[in-house]
């Protein structure tokens, strides 16, 4: 039997800030500003995919809402790697075979 594989498409982690946190706590995007003491700009920025979630932010997410930075990071780790992948596929890269000259 064959299987397809198909991956699941990774969400920006701006998106999962928007509906998990900010929504789902019925938070504005200027209070949540405020709470990790940045600019709303900022996490506006994040939430419509204009800036990834750095080290930084993800130590203040979870020092302000729990839980560890890892999970931001790998996030945005996943997200990043699914775009990566996408734009590589569009190349024609020639995996390297010892003793076969070029």
């Amino acid at each position: 039997m064959n299987t397809i594989k198909r991956e699941m498409p990774v969400i920006h982690p701006g998106k999962f800030l928007l509906s998990e946190l900010i929504e789902a706590n019925g938070l504005t995007i200027s209070e949540v500003a405020e709470m990790l003491l940045v600019s709303r700009q900022t996490i506006s920025n994040i939430i419509n995919e204009k800036s990834d979630i750095s080290p930084e932010m993800a130590l203040r997410i979870a020092t302000v809402f729990g839980g560890t930075p890892d999970i931001w990071l790998r996030l945005q780790t996943k997200y990043d790697l699914q775009i990566a992948a996408k734009k590589v596929k569009q190349i024609k890269l020639t995996p390297y075979r010892p003793g076969r000259t070029a």
